[in-house]
């Protein structure tokens, strides 16, 4: 069983520091078990970052791209036990986005949480802002294809054939209970072309490069990357072989 002075110690040696803006994606079951369970992880991750630091958690749920309201207060996230125990944190903000929204903790959670954007991979999104806050992205026993989003957002800046932009229209609820009807939109893949997202190739080719650092912790395999570095090295190297991101699943 891990604790969390193990977590603590395991999450500086991979290259966390004070201060970090930190975007973690993450399968609590892959570490093998936690002494005090999913908590411990996120008070770990935050104890390493200090106040100065700021944890960013996924809590996108994809309800509302088949007709569901959305509810910045109650929707839970679809990604794992971490993120939705991140999203109850009465410290935690929410980002206002019914498929790609966010739970942040620390110093910039009122400036992330505070975003309002439609395009979920645009810019002025918290994938873009990730960029300009120079922060880093964490991935707890997940594949690349199984977690890397932020590939998404480099295919929207540099542009692809392979994927179009689609609009949402549904109800959505604010934090005070006021309840429209709203659109927006994603990046997604062109399913009449046969477009597979497949991101493990590029992952491997970031991992010959030096950009991820790999550590075990418990049983759990976890990568760290600086998200401007991922950002060059993909946009490089997609112009070079698009294939590296997506494939082609025959008819």
């Amino acid at each position: 069983m891990l604790t969390f002075d193990q977590l603590v110690t395991e999450f500086r040696t991979l290259g966390v520091e004070a201060g970090d803006v930190l975007l973690v994606h993450s399968s609590y079951k892959s570490f093998g078990g936690v002494d005090g369970g999913p908590q411990t992880v996120i008070d770990a991750l935050l104890e390493v970052l200090g106040p100065e630091g700021t944890l960013i958690m996924p809590t996108f749920n994809f309800d509302f791209t088949k007709g569901q309201p959305w509810d910045v207060r109650s929707t839970p996230s679809q990604m794992g036990v971490l993120t939705e125990l991140v999203r109850q944190d009465p410290r935690a903000k929410r980002v206002f986005h019914p498929i790609y929204s966010f739970a942040v903790i620390g110093k910039y959670a009122e400036y992330l949480g505070g975003l309002r954007y439609k395009s979920s991979y645009e810019r002025d999104s918290v994938f873009g802002k990730l960029r300009d806050l120079d922060g880093k992205i964490m991935v707890i026993g997940l594949s690349y294809t199984n977690s890397m989003t932020f590939f998404h957002h480099i295919e929207q800046m540099e542009g692809v054939d392979y994927r179009f932009l689609k609009q949402f229209t549904g109800q959505v609820t604010d934090w005070d209970g006021r309840t429209w009807t709203d659109t927006f939109e994603m990046l997604v893949r062109d399913i009449d072309k046969g477009v597979i997202t497949e991101v493990d190739p590029m992952g491997r080719l970031m991992e010959q490069a030096g950009i991820v650092k790999i550590r075990k912790i418990g049983e759990a395999d976890v990568k760290l990357m600086k998200a401007n570095e991922v950002y060059a090295f993909t946009a490089r190297e997609m112009r070079r072989d698009p294939h590296l991101l997506y494939r082609i699943e025959k008819k």
